[in-house]
């Protein structure tokens, strides 16, 4: 070894020890959401993990406890993401379409932006079998769209207008998870290539239309 390469690695070197905790915590969780997404969670080791990071063993354990914490923590990152669109008032005198297409669009936007996080809470939902903050969010994302939903229709806020709201939203952003998945994960895009913008413009129009057909009793 030259002079040289040995003065690059005490550099590198030098370069590793002055990361923050807070850049090396990170560069683990980039590493391993590559790695769950592509071998999932039960497939990737800690020495993978290290591996991937540049770092050792011993030094990952210093971030995160297990393998199981920094799973964890990946989830903590997808519900960031998503909680990150900006929020619709619940008073907002906004027509459903329009309120559909927003949300539809800053949701499909996530999630294909952090398709790797999405395939990670599907692949390995039996490692996140008691962590509900993910569908915790779908939750109460559903359940604010419930009363545009109701009040589109007709309705008051009754018990029954507003769990109709809720299934009509569930199924709203079931289609959202099913477009990102079946095109981008499963690989239908590749046979039949469709543009975001359209898909989630139509959806909006035909489940607003069918929100007002139901309010006017049309059957």
């Amino acid at each position: 070894m030259s002079d040289g390469d040995g003065g690059e690695s005490v550099a590198r070197a030098t370069r590793r020890t002055r990361r923050s905790a807070a850049e090396r915590r990170g560069e683990i969780l980039a590493a391993a959401r590559g790695l769950f997404a592509e071998r999932g969670f039960h497939g990737t080791t800690t020495r993978d993990l290290a591996a991937a990071a540049d770092i050792n063993d011993a030094l990952l354990y210093r971030y995160f406890a297990n393998k199981q914490e920094i799973l964890e923590a990946l989830v903590d990152e997808a519900v960031a993401v998503f909680e990150s669109a900006p929020a619709v008032p619940r008073d907002a005198p906004i027509p459903l379409e329009q309120l559909l297409t927003f949300a539809g669009l800053g949701f499909i936007e996530r999630a294909r932006t952090n398709l790797d996080l999405l395939t990670i809470l599907i692949a390995d939902s039996r490692a996140l079998a008691d962590d509900t903050r993910f569908v915790a969010f779908i939750d109460r994302a559903a359940t604010g769209l419930a009363e545009h939903v109701d009040r589109a229709g007709g309705g008051t806020g009754t018990d029954a207008g507003l769990h109709a709201g809720y299934l009509t939203a569930r199924a709203y952003f079931g289609a959202l998870i099913s477009f990102v998945l079946l095109q981008d994960q499963l690989g239908l895009d590749r046979i039949r290539p469709l543009d975001a913008t359209e898909y989630v413009s139509h959806l909006a129009r035909a489940t607003s239309l069918a929100v007002e057909a139901e309010g006017r009793g049309a059957p």
